[in-house]
């Protein structure tokens, strides 16, 4: 070969070879952005509707702009969610991310669809990830043989909502401490009237024409909450028996009862054809029982006030604290970026969402911080969540409650069943199911 040429092949192998070291990669890159890795996409399902959906999508997406490891896609679709989720995880397929209750969450647990989150939990840094903050009542639906697998992101009480126009047109104290069943029933009387100005009890009262009901109900809020006050329970916290038929849950089940079926109370195809919320926004209801959540002094236009729901007759004070999570399923391909993606989205929703589990941002001062527009409503939610109460789950959970209602909940509300008479037929089959 010719000695010129070799020293100029020889020169340029020699260049290339310093590029090919110094700069770019294969893919036009270089080697530091190459190096970088590419976002992992992690697919989230919620049951979120189309305006909570949007809102939840502002706080994604402000998520996915800090980080170098996830991009969380959001999927919302509130229509059959929970079948759907079920047969998805135990299918094997699913998305990584998923919002699940605290009833599917026992199941799931047990059921090892939910990925055990104990390590990455104890050695991260996130606030959300401090499991002691948590309530435990919120934080128990998502542990199994002490193992977490699952992080609440809500446990809001049920509160009282009143409109306090009504109350005041009425002459009607608002609700106040020691605020018990008869009181409520008496309130309920008075703000109850006919389109002839009748109140039930009075002569001439006509029940055929209400025109404003006092109070409502549908199933919802739940009758444990009331059995809870009256000092009876529906699942023994051994889990051996569903003790119904004691004096104090029959207490329970004929005070609900008896509301459903009284005048105070909207027939049931009226709330079914005017809607259940409906008919409190529209002044047709005087007090309404929903979740913290709801926010509904917010989205009214009367004077709406956030009251503490009454106490038992014997003075006990019980409340549900409806508590929300999410989880990561088990056969993700994206384990750690699932779980900065889990923490980093708990942590914002307890920002967003009333009111958060933790106790650490379950206080006046910081809730008055976070949701300024609610001031006025804060200390009788964080009040009602000293005395919130979590159903008893377990493993076949929804077999029971499915029960529960099928056979004993739906007679009593939707058909004028009796308790008295439903309640000696149902709780061996509630019995057999605790034993399964």
């Amino acid at each position: 070969m010719n000695k010129k040429v070799s020293k100029v092949l020889i020169t340029l192998l020699a260049f290339s070879l310093l590029f090919t070291s110094c700069g770019s990669s294969s893919n036009g890159k270089s080697d530091k952005e190459a190096d970088k890795q590419e976002k992992v996409t992690i697919r989230l399902s919620t049951w979120a509707g189309e305006e909570e959906a949007k809102e939840l999508q502002g706080i994604i997406d402000k998520l996915n702009a800090k980080s170098d490891k996830y991009k969380i896609v959001q999927d919302s679709n509130p229509a059959d969610y929970d079948t759907r989720i079920t047969t998805q995880l135990s299918g094997g397929g699913g998305p990584d991310l998923f919002w699940v209750s605290a009833q599917r969450a026992a199941q799931f647990a047990a059921n090892g669809v939910m990925l055990d989150i104990t390590d990455k939990l104890n050695s991260s840094s996130s606030p959300a990830a401090k499991v002691s903050d948590y309530f435990d009542t919120a934080l128990q639906p998502f542990k199994k043989d002490d193992k977490v697998y699952g992080l609440p992101w809500i446990e809001q009480p049920i509160v009282l909502y009143i409109n306090k126009d009504l109350f005041d047109k009425a002459g009607v104290p608002v609700p106040g401490e020691g605020w018990n069943w008869d009181k409520f029933l008496e309130t309920a009387k008075k703000l109850t009237i006919d389109s002839n100005g009748k109140h039930p009890g009075e002569s001439g009262f006509d029940s055929k024409n209400v025109k404003q009901w006092g109070f409502t109900l549908n199933g919802w809020p739940p009758v444990q909450m009331f059995i809870w006050q009256a000092g009876g329970d529906v699942i023994a916290p051994d889990f051996s028996n569903s003790p119904i038929d004691t004096p104090e849950a029959k207490a329970g089940f004929k005070f609900y009862s008896d509301l459903i079926n009284s005048p105070m109370v909207p027939p049931q195809q009226t709330i079914k054809d005017r809607g259940f919320d409906a008919m409190f926004k529209n002044k047709q209801v005087a007090m309404f029982m929903g979740g913290a959540a709801d926010a509904l002094e917010t989205k009214v236009d009367f004077k709406c006030m956030v009251c503490e729901v009454p106490v038992g007759p014997k003075g006990e004070k019980a409340t549900l604290g409806d508590v929300l999570g999410m989880g990561i399923n088990a056969n993700t391909k994206n384990k750690d970026a699932a779980f900065e993606a889990l923490v980093d989205l708990t942590d914002a929703i307890h920002q967003w969402k009333v009111m958060p589990p933790r106790k650490s941002l379950a206080t006046v001062d910081e809730m008055e911080k976070l949701h300024p527009e609610r001031k006025d409503s804060m200390n009788a939610i964080i009040n009602s969540m000293d005395y919130a109460r979590q159903y008893r789950y377990f493993k076949n959970y929804p077999d029971w409650d499915n029960m529960f209602w099928t056979q004993l909940m739906d007679p009593i509300v939707n058909a004028h069943g009796n308790p008295e008479k439903l309640i000696p037929t149902v709780k061996p089959q509630l019995d057999a199911t605790l034993k399964k």
